[in-house]
Protein backbone atom coordinates (compact mmCIF):
# COMPACT_ATOMS: atom_id res chain seq x y z
CA UNK A 1 0.00 0.00 0.00
CA UNK A 2 1.23 3.53 -0.70
CA UNK A 3 2.04 6.00 2.07
CA UNK A 4 -0.93 8.18 1.10
CA UNK A 5 -3.30 5.21 1.10
CA UNK A 6 -2.04 4.03 4.47
CA UNK A 7 -2.44 7.52 5.93
CA UNK A 8 -6.01 7.79 4.65
CA UNK A 9 -7.02 4.39 6.05
CA UNK A 10 -5.18 5.01 9.35
CA UNK A 11 -6.77 8.43 9.77
CA UNK A 12 -10.20 6.89 9.25
CA UNK A 13 -9.42 4.27 11.92
CA UNK A 14 -8.35 7.00 14.35
CA UNK A 15 -11.48 9.02 13.69
CA UNK A 16 -13.76 6.07 14.44
CA UNK A 17 -11.92 5.43 17.70
CA UNK A 18 -9.62 2.49 16.88
CA UNK A 19 -6.99 3.79 19.29
CA UNK A 20 -5.79 2.83 22.76
CA UNK A 21 -5.91 -0.82 21.70
CA UNK A 22 -3.07 -2.00 23.96
CA UNK A 23 -4.49 -0.90 27.33
CA UNK A 24 -7.77 -0.59 29.16
CA UNK A 25 -7.32 3.15 29.85
CA UNK A 26 -8.91 5.94 27.83
CA UNK A 27 -7.04 7.60 24.99
CA UNK A 28 -4.69 10.29 26.23
CA UNK A 29 -4.46 8.89 29.72
CA UNK A 30 -0.65 9.03 29.66
CA UNK A 31 0.28 12.34 31.26
CA UNK A 32 -2.87 13.88 29.88
CA UNK A 33 -1.73 13.63 26.25
CA UNK A 34 -4.72 14.02 23.89
CA UNK A 35 -5.70 11.25 21.49
CA UNK A 36 -4.91 13.22 18.32
CA UNK A 37 -1.24 12.53 19.00
CA UNK A 38 -1.91 9.12 17.45
CA UNK A 39 -2.42 10.94 14.15
CA UNK A 40 0.90 12.74 14.62
CA UNK A 41 2.69 9.42 15.00
CA UNK A 42 0.73 8.05 12.05
CA UNK A 43 1.98 10.97 9.95
CA UNK A 44 5.57 10.26 11.00
CA UNK A 45 5.19 6.59 10.12
CA UNK A 46 3.70 7.36 6.70
CA UNK A 47 6.52 9.81 5.94
CA UNK A 48 8.96 7.00 6.75
CA UNK A 49 7.12 4.80 4.24
CA UNK A 50 8.22 7.12 1.42
CA UNK A 51 11.70 5.58 1.59
CA UNK A 52 10.68 1.94 1.99
CA UNK A 53 12.06 0.83 -1.39
CA UNK A 54 15.42 2.60 -1.43
CA UNK A 55 16.11 2.55 2.31
CA UNK A 56 13.83 -0.07 3.89
CA UNK A 57 15.91 -0.41 7.07
CA UNK A 58 15.98 3.33 7.76
CA UNK A 59 12.26 3.56 7.07
CA UNK A 60 11.56 0.68 9.47
CA UNK A 61 13.76 2.23 12.16
CA UNK A 62 12.00 5.60 11.95
CA UNK A 63 8.56 3.99 11.98
CA UNK A 64 9.54 1.81 14.96
CA UNK A 65 10.27 4.95 16.99
CA UNK A 66 6.86 6.38 16.02
CA UNK A 67 5.17 3.06 16.82
CA UNK A 68 6.88 2.92 20.23
CA UNK A 69 5.58 6.37 21.09
CA UNK A 70 2.14 5.35 19.83
CA UNK A 71 2.15 2.25 22.06
CA UNK A 72 3.05 4.45 25.01
CA UNK A 73 -0.26 6.23 24.41
CA UNK A 74 -2.12 2.93 24.26
CA UNK A 75 -1.46 2.05 20.61
CA UNK A 76 -3.55 2.30 17.45
CA UNK A 77 -4.50 0.09 14.50
CA UNK A 78 -3.13 2.75 12.13
CA UNK A 79 0.48 2.21 13.29
CA UNK A 80 -0.03 -1.55 13.01
CA UNK A 81 -0.72 -1.03 9.28
CA UNK A 82 2.43 1.08 8.95
CA UNK A 83 4.64 -1.49 10.68
CA UNK A 84 3.14 -4.38 8.71
CA UNK A 85 3.85 -2.61 5.41
CA UNK A 86 7.41 -1.65 6.35
CA UNK A 87 8.26 -5.15 7.57
CA UNK A 88 6.97 -6.48 4.25
CA UNK A 89 9.18 -3.95 2.44
CA UNK A 90 12.23 -5.06 4.42
CA UNK A 91 11.49 -8.64 3.43
CA UNK A 92 11.25 -7.65 -0.24
CA UNK A 93 13.89 -4.97 -0.74
CA UNK A 94 16.50 -5.27 2.04
CA UNK A 95 19.68 -7.31 1.81
CA UNK A 96 19.84 -10.87 3.08
CA UNK A 97 21.89 -9.79 6.11
CA UNK A 98 19.40 -7.04 6.96
CA UNK A 99 16.49 -9.46 6.62
CA UNK A 100 18.19 -11.92 8.94
CA UNK A 101 18.83 -9.17 11.52
CA UNK A 102 15.22 -7.97 11.43
CA UNK A 103 13.88 -11.52 11.68
CA UNK A 104 16.06 -12.18 14.73
CA UNK A 105 14.95 -8.91 16.33
CA UNK A 106 11.30 -9.79 15.70
CA UNK A 107 11.66 -13.19 17.40
CA UNK A 108 13.44 -11.60 20.36
CA UNK A 109 10.72 -8.96 20.65
CA UNK A 110 7.95 -11.55 20.47
CA UNK A 111 9.60 -13.75 23.10
CA UNK A 112 10.39 -10.86 25.44
CA UNK A 113 6.93 -9.32 25.20
CA UNK A 114 5.25 -12.70 25.75
CA UNK A 115 7.30 -13.50 28.86
CA UNK A 116 6.99 -10.03 30.38
CA UNK A 117 3.27 -9.82 29.64
CA UNK A 118 2.61 -13.30 31.02
CA UNK A 119 4.56 -12.61 34.22
CA UNK A 120 2.90 -9.24 34.70
CA UNK A 121 -0.56 -10.74 34.31
CA UNK A 122 0.34 -13.88 36.22
CA UNK A 123 -1.39 -15.99 33.58
CA UNK A 124 0.20 -18.30 31.04
CA UNK A 125 -2.67 -17.82 28.60
CA UNK A 126 -1.85 -14.12 28.40
CA UNK A 127 1.70 -14.99 27.33
CA UNK A 128 0.32 -17.30 24.63
CA UNK A 129 -2.15 -14.65 23.49
CA UNK A 130 0.58 -11.99 23.21
CA UNK A 131 2.84 -14.43 21.36
CA UNK A 132 0.17 -15.30 18.77
CA UNK A 133 -0.85 -11.68 18.35
CA UNK A 134 2.68 -10.36 17.82
CA UNK A 135 3.56 -13.25 15.53
CA UNK A 136 0.66 -12.29 13.29
CA UNK A 137 1.59 -8.62 13.30
CA UNK A 138 5.39 -8.86 13.08
CA UNK A 139 6.41 -12.22 11.64
CA UNK A 140 3.69 -12.80 9.03
CA UNK A 141 4.83 -9.88 6.79
CA UNK A 142 8.39 -11.25 6.77
CA UNK A 143 7.13 -14.74 5.93
CA UNK A 144 4.87 -13.32 3.21
CA UNK A 145 7.78 -11.39 1.68
CA UNK A 146 9.93 -14.55 1.68
CA UNK A 147 7.16 -16.39 -0.16
CA UNK A 148 6.90 -13.58 -2.73
CA UNK A 149 10.67 -13.65 -3.31
CA UNK A 150 10.54 -17.40 -3.82
CA UNK A 151 7.73 -17.08 -6.36
CA UNK A 152 9.66 -14.41 -8.26
CA UNK A 153 12.76 -16.56 -8.23
CA UNK A 154 10.82 -19.56 -9.53
CA UNK A 155 9.25 -17.39 -12.23
CA UNK A 156 12.65 -16.12 -13.32
CA UNK A 157 14.06 -19.66 -13.39
CA UNK A 158 11.08 -20.87 -15.41
CA UNK A 159 11.48 -18.04 -17.91
CA UNK A 160 15.21 -18.73 -18.19
CA UNK A 161 14.59 -22.44 -18.69
CA UNK A 162 11.94 -21.75 -21.33
CA UNK A 163 14.31 -19.44 -23.19
CA UNK A 164 17.09 -22.01 -22.90
CA UNK A 165 14.90 -24.79 -24.29
CA UNK A 166 13.62 -22.56 -27.10
CA UNK A 167 17.16 -21.71 -28.20
CA UNK A 168 18.22 -25.36 -27.97
CA UNK A 169 15.23 -26.35 -30.08
CA UNK A 170 16.15 -23.75 -32.67
CA UNK A 171 19.73 -25.00 -32.67
CA UNK A 172 18.46 -28.52 -33.23
CA UNK A 173 16.43 -27.25 -36.19
CA UNK A 174 19.53 -25.51 -37.53
CA UNK A 175 21.49 -28.72 -37.16
CA UNK A 176 18.85 -30.56 -39.19
CA UNK A 177 19.14 -27.85 -41.81
CA UNK A 178 22.87 -28.31 -42.18
CA UNK A 179 22.47 -31.42 -44.30
CA UNK A 180 19.88 -29.80 -46.56
CA UNK A 181 21.84 -26.56 -46.92
CA UNK A 182 25.09 -28.17 -47.95
CA UNK A 183 23.31 -30.81 -50.02
CA UNK A 184 21.46 -28.13 -51.97
CA UNK A 185 24.61 -26.27 -52.94
CA UNK A 186 26.43 -29.49 -53.77
CA UNK A 187 23.46 -30.50 -55.91
CA UNK A 188 23.83 -27.27 -57.86
CA UNK A 189 27.51 -27.99 -58.36
CA UNK A 190 26.73 -31.54 -59.48
CA UNK A 191 24.02 -30.36 -61.90
CA UNK A 192 26.28 -27.85 -63.63
CA UNK A 193 29.27 -30.15 -63.74
CA UNK A 194 27.07 -32.98 -65.05
CA UNK A 195 25.67 -30.75 -67.77
CA UNK A 196 29.14 -29.71 -68.88
CA UNK A 197 30.44 -33.28 -68.92
CA UNK A 198 27.44 -34.41 -70.98
CA UNK A 199 28.31 -31.98 -73.80
CA UNK A 200 31.37 -31.49 -76.02
CA UNK A 201 34.04 -29.16 -74.58
CA UNK A 202 33.45 -25.43 -75.04
CA UNK A 203 35.67 -22.91 -73.29
CA UNK A 204 33.17 -20.14 -72.51
CA UNK A 205 30.40 -22.49 -71.44
CA UNK A 206 32.78 -24.56 -69.33
CA UNK A 207 34.11 -21.43 -67.58
CA UNK A 208 30.54 -20.29 -66.86
CA UNK A 209 29.79 -23.68 -65.31
CA UNK A 210 32.95 -23.46 -63.22
CA UNK A 211 31.97 -19.99 -62.03
CA UNK A 212 28.55 -21.27 -61.01
CA UNK A 213 30.12 -24.26 -59.23
CA UNK A 214 32.49 -21.91 -57.39
CA UNK A 215 29.60 -19.64 -56.39
CA UNK A 216 27.63 -22.60 -55.03
CA UNK A 217 30.67 -23.89 -53.14
CA UNK A 218 31.32 -20.49 -51.53
CA UNK A 219 27.65 -20.20 -50.59
CA UNK A 220 27.82 -23.66 -49.02
CA UNK A 221 30.87 -22.65 -47.00
CA UNK A 222 29.15 -19.44 -45.84
CA UNK A 223 26.03 -21.33 -44.79
CA UNK A 224 28.13 -23.92 -42.98
CA UNK A 225 30.07 -21.19 -41.16
CA UNK A 226 26.83 -19.53 -40.02
CA UNK A 227 25.41 -22.82 -38.81
CA UNK A 228 28.57 -23.80 -36.95
CA UNK A 229 28.84 -20.41 -35.26
CA UNK A 230 25.22 -20.72 -34.14
CA UNK A 231 25.67 -24.24 -32.81
CA UNK A 232 28.92 -23.39 -31.02
CA UNK A 233 27.59 -20.32 -29.21
CA UNK A 234 28.52 -20.68 -25.53
CA UNK A 235 25.51 -18.87 -24.04
CA UNK A 236 22.43 -20.93 -24.85
CA UNK A 237 20.10 -18.17 -23.65
CA UNK A 238 21.53 -15.52 -25.97
CA UNK A 239 19.43 -15.01 -29.04
CA UNK A 240 21.45 -14.65 -32.23
CA UNK A 241 20.20 -11.50 -34.01
CA UNK A 242 21.95 -12.49 -37.23
CA UNK A 243 20.08 -15.68 -37.97
CA UNK A 244 21.05 -16.65 -41.54
CA UNK A 245 18.35 -16.36 -44.14
CA UNK A 246 15.38 -14.01 -44.25
CA UNK A 247 12.93 -12.58 -46.78
CA UNK A 248 15.47 -9.88 -47.61
CA UNK A 249 17.62 -12.63 -49.17
CA UNK A 250 14.91 -14.05 -51.42
CA UNK A 251 16.14 -11.91 -54.37
CA UNK A 252 19.50 -13.68 -54.07
CA UNK A 253 17.73 -17.03 -54.37
CA UNK A 254 15.85 -15.82 -57.43
CA UNK A 255 19.06 -14.54 -59.01
CA UNK A 256 20.77 -17.89 -58.44
CA UNK A 257 17.76 -19.75 -59.86
CA UNK A 258 17.73 -17.59 -62.99
CA UNK A 259 21.47 -18.09 -63.42
CA UNK A 260 20.90 -21.85 -63.32
CA UNK A 261 18.41 -21.67 -66.20
CA UNK A 262 15.05 -21.28 -64.50
CA UNK A 263 12.62 -18.57 -65.63
CA UNK A 264 11.26 -17.10 -62.43
CA UNK A 265 8.23 -14.82 -62.23
CA UNK A 266 8.28 -13.13 -58.81
CA UNK A 267 5.18 -11.77 -57.07
CA UNK A 268 6.08 -10.71 -53.53
CA UNK A 269 4.80 -8.05 -51.19
CA UNK A 270 6.63 -6.47 -48.29
CA UNK A 271 5.62 -7.92 -44.94
CA UNK A 272 6.37 -5.47 -42.10
CA UNK A 273 7.19 -6.69 -38.59
CA UNK A 274 7.49 -10.33 -39.59
CA UNK A 275 9.07 -12.43 -36.79
CA UNK A 276 12.60 -13.65 -37.45
CA UNK A 277 11.67 -17.34 -37.17
CA UNK A 278 8.82 -16.95 -39.66
CA UNK A 279 10.98 -15.01 -42.13
CA UNK A 280 13.70 -17.64 -41.79
CA UNK A 281 11.23 -20.47 -42.40
CA UNK A 282 9.76 -18.72 -45.46
CA UNK A 283 13.26 -18.18 -46.85
CA UNK A 284 14.15 -21.85 -46.38
CA UNK A 285 10.94 -23.02 -48.02
CA UNK A 286 11.47 -20.74 -51.04
CA UNK A 287 15.06 -21.89 -51.36
CA UNK A 288 14.21 -25.59 -51.13
CA UNK A 289 11.35 -25.23 -53.62
CA UNK A 290 13.60 -23.46 -56.14
CA UNK A 291 16.30 -26.07 -55.64
CA UNK A 292 13.78 -28.85 -56.26
CA UNK A 293 12.63 -27.10 -59.43
CA UNK A 294 16.25 -26.82 -60.51
CA UNK A 295 16.84 -30.51 -59.78
CA UNK A 296 13.73 -32.05 -61.27
CA UNK A 297 12.64 -29.52 -63.89
CA UNK A 298 15.67 -27.72 -65.35
CA UNK A 299 14.86 -24.68 -67.51
CA UNK A 300 11.25 -24.69 -66.31
CA UNK A 301 9.01 -21.69 -65.67
CA UNK A 302 8.55 -20.85 -61.99
CA UNK A 303 6.08 -18.55 -60.31
CA UNK A 304 7.02 -17.36 -56.81
CA UNK A 305 4.47 -15.66 -54.57
CA UNK A 306 5.12 -14.54 -50.97
CA UNK A 307 2.54 -12.38 -49.23
CA UNK A 308 0.70 -11.63 -46.01
CA UNK A 309 -2.81 -13.04 -45.67
CA UNK A 310 -4.46 -11.86 -42.47
CA UNK A 311 -2.48 -13.24 -39.55
CA UNK A 312 -0.50 -15.59 -41.78
CA UNK A 313 2.20 -15.58 -44.44
CA UNK A 314 1.68 -17.65 -47.57
CA UNK A 315 4.49 -18.96 -49.73
CA UNK A 316 3.60 -20.43 -53.13
CA UNK A 317 6.08 -21.82 -55.65
CA UNK A 318 4.73 -23.33 -58.89
CA UNK A 319 6.93 -24.73 -61.65
CA UNK A 320 6.29 -26.52 -64.93
CA UNK A 321 7.28 -30.18 -65.17
CA UNK A 322 10.10 -30.68 -67.73
CA UNK A 323 12.24 -33.52 -66.46
CA UNK A 324 15.70 -34.04 -67.97
CA UNK A 325 16.65 -37.68 -67.67
CA UNK A 326 20.35 -36.95 -68.25
CA UNK A 327 20.49 -35.02 -64.98
CA UNK A 328 18.20 -37.29 -62.98
CA UNK A 329 20.84 -38.96 -60.87
CA UNK A 330 19.30 -40.58 -57.78
CA UNK A 331 21.69 -38.73 -55.46
CA UNK A 332 19.98 -35.48 -56.41
CA UNK A 333 16.52 -36.80 -55.54
CA UNK A 334 16.75 -38.07 -51.99
CA UNK A 335 13.35 -36.61 -51.08
CA UNK A 336 14.66 -34.81 -47.99
CA UNK A 337 13.74 -31.36 -49.29
CA UNK A 338 9.98 -31.84 -49.08
CA UNK A 339 10.26 -33.39 -45.62
CA UNK A 340 12.42 -30.49 -44.44
CA UNK A 341 9.94 -27.90 -45.73
CA UNK A 342 6.98 -29.64 -44.12
CA UNK A 343 8.77 -30.03 -40.77
CA UNK A 344 9.73 -26.36 -40.77
CA UNK A 345 6.15 -25.24 -41.38
CA UNK A 346 4.75 -27.65 -38.80
CA UNK A 347 7.17 -26.52 -36.08
CA UNK A 348 5.77 -22.99 -36.37
CA UNK A 349 2.16 -24.16 -36.31
CA UNK A 350 1.69 -23.84 -40.07
CA UNK A 351 1.21 -26.34 -42.86
CA UNK A 352 2.69 -27.19 -46.24
CA UNK A 353 1.16 -28.92 -49.24
CA UNK A 354 3.12 -30.11 -52.25
CA UNK A 355 1.52 -31.95 -55.15
CA UNK A 356 1.23 -32.19 -58.90
CA UNK A 357 -1.32 -29.88 -60.50
CA UNK A 358 -1.69 -30.91 -64.13
CA UNK A 359 1.59 -30.21 -65.88
CA UNK A 360 2.87 -28.22 -62.92
CA UNK A 361 4.29 -28.91 -59.48
CA UNK A 362 2.87 -26.72 -56.71
CA UNK A 363 4.30 -26.04 -53.26
CA UNK A 364 2.10 -23.98 -50.94
CA UNK A 365 3.03 -23.15 -47.34
CA UNK A 366 1.02 -21.24 -44.74
CA UNK A 367 2.94 -19.84 -41.77
CA UNK A 368 1.44 -17.98 -38.77
CA UNK A 369 2.74 -14.47 -38.11
CA UNK A 370 2.61 -15.32 -34.40
CA UNK A 371 3.97 -18.87 -34.22
CA UNK A 372 2.94 -21.06 -31.32
CA UNK A 373 5.47 -22.22 -28.77
CA UNK A 374 7.03 -25.58 -29.36
CA UNK A 375 5.74 -28.27 -27.02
Amino acid sequence: MTAAGTFAVGLAFNLVGLIDVWSSTQAGSLAGVPGWWHTVFLTAGCLAMLGKRRHPMLALGAATVAAGADVALGGSIALVLVMFDLLLSVGLFASARARAAVTTAVFVAIGTASVVGGLAAGQFRIAVFISLQLTTLLFVPLWWAANMRQQRSLGALTAERTAHEAVLAERAAMARDLHDVIGAHLSTTAIHSGAVLALPPETERDRAALREARTSSLAALEEMRSMILLLRAEDATEKDPTMPGGLDRVPDLVEAAVASGLRVDVHTREIPRIPVLVAHAAYRIVREALINARKHAPASEVRLDVREAGDRVTVTVVNTLTRSDDLGHHALSAGTGLTSMRERATLLGGELMASRDGDRWRVHATLPLHPRERP
